[in-house]
């Protein structure tokens, strides 16, 4: 597990406050945070401010010391399940982000003016007039300074504006595919960002090569294989009991309620009665603060019934992938599929490799919202299934299900053909005229 610690290194007055960053044996960094304190005002034995009377700043200084270490936390989890690198200049960029320690800004290198435009994301008034982006765009641009600090290391030379044209365009693609094994759609998103920083820069006058702008400074993709559960797989998965292992049992409640419901694990792990009302499910997603509302189905409603009306027990995100997928292969989802699974190429980098695997080992967090998205498409108009999902376009819906304009138009021939049937089975009456003497 990562540890934070702060120390103090001298006598001098005043002296520097240190960050040590430690994850097992591998991870061991000590920075400078830059801040000071006098050492008498220093606890050595806890790394914490002392809280003396005498000492006028010690809740602001330790407050900012509480949050520096969150962040840092925070942050080596985004990165490192990211499958960045974790080292020294990782650490470094993360307290400089934290702290805002600009000096020496040069806006001509990308880093300086990525960090000015990350720095100022909370000001960003978007197109709808809200002010500010959501805390998953903030991760996004910090994940992608990094892995710029990260390529700049890379090819021993700092990037500037200009130096992003198709050259770099070719040159990023290999170091993020081909050095470090990322795939072609997470290598694409990289370049979107970058390209958005860069037409902003051009905003404020600042050079930037015209090449950004060129049709071939495009981000990559490749075709995603992800896999659902049917409504056969989730009403196994409902029946099946777990009474001798309690913690799967409340994994399995979790997993149907997620399928039944859409959420994004960030929200459904965190429903509680608050979010019922009237026989809904209410809440507000908290990548994209859109209000939500659903009605409660009917396996979702028995689940509650066994809760006292409540949601099952709390449980980690971390520890919810891993357990679904042990219920999904104790209910016997064992058929073998094309898909990716994470594998640790060398120690402590993991990427997602292609192939052949049994369903279950395939099941993952986000199974609940691309269940939910595919087993209801064509059966309810896309509109709806896009006010629980939180699409904001049906191109974007279509995409995230794996959809193209020739599904769309076979469920267009089905419909046909269902209505020429209901023609042939229409009953051909004929009106006999009777009198009566």
């Amino acid at each position: 597990m990562p540890t934070v610690r702060f120390l103090i290194k001298g006598n001098n007055n005043p002296s520097s406050i240190y960050i040590r960053f430690r994850h097992g044996k591998q991870f061991d960094f000590t920075k400078t945070t830059s801040l000071l304190i006098k050492p008498s005002y220093w606890s050595a034995s806890k790394g914490n401010v002392k809280q003396l009377s005498k000492n006028n700043e010690k809740l602001n200084l330790q407050n900012k010391l509480n949050e520096l270490r969150s962040y840092v936390l925070n942050d080596f989890n985004d990165v490192y399940s990211d499958g960045g690198i974790i080292n020294s200049d990782w650490l470094n960029a993360s307290l400089r982000t934290f702290l805002n320690q600009n000096t020496n800004i040069d806006f001509r290198y990308f880093t300086d003016y990525a960090y000015y435009f990350y720095d100022n994301l909370g000001n960003k008034v978007l197109k709808s007039g809200k002010t500010g982006v959501t805390k998953a765009t903030i991760k996004k641009y910090q994940t992608i300074i990094n892995k710029i600090l990260v390529f700049e290391k890379y090819k021993k030379k700092r990037l500037l504006l200009q130096d992003v044209n198709l050259k770099f365009h070719k040159d990023f693609i290999y170091f993020l595919h081909n050095v470090q094994k990322l795939n072609y759609n997470t290598t694409g998103k990289y370049l979107t960002f970058i390209k958005t920083i860069c037409l902003d820069a051009k905003k404020y006058g600042l050079k930037i090569s015209a090449e950004v702008e060129d049709d071939r400074f495009r981000a990559t993709k490749e075709k995603v294989s992800f896999i659902t559960l049917s409504e056969t797989e989730i009403n196994r998965i409902h029946n099946k009991g777990f009474k001798d292992k309690p913690y799967l049992e409340n994994a399995k409640k979790w997993l149907i309620i997620g399928v039944w419901t859409g959420a994004r694990v960030s929200d459904l792990l965190n429903f509680s009665k608050a979010n019922i009302k009237n026989g809904f499910i209410e809440y507000t997603a908290q990548k994209t603060n859109q209000k939500i509302v659903l009605p409660l189905h009917q396996q979702v409603r028995e689940i509650l019934e066994t809760e006292n009306d409540d949601f099952p027990r709390k449980i980690s995100s971390q520890k919810f992938n891993d357990y679904i997928k042990r219920v999904c292969k104790e209910v016997g989802i064992d058929e073998e599929v094309n898909g990716s699974k994470s594998i640790e190429l060398t120690k402590g980098v993991w990427r997602k490799v292609k192939g052949t695997y049994k369903k279950h080992d395939l099941v993952s967090t986000h199974i609940c919202r691309r269940s939910f998205a595919t087993n209801h498409y064509g059966r309810l108009p896309t509109p709806v299934i896009m006010a629980v999902t939180g699409h904001t376009t049906e191109k974007m819906f279509l995409n995230y299900i794996g959809k193209t304009s020739k599904d769309n138009a076979e469920i267009l021939m089905k419909f046909w053909q269902h209505q020429e049937l209901k023609k042939e089975r229409e009953p051909l009456l004929e009106i006999i005229k009777t009198e009566t003497n």
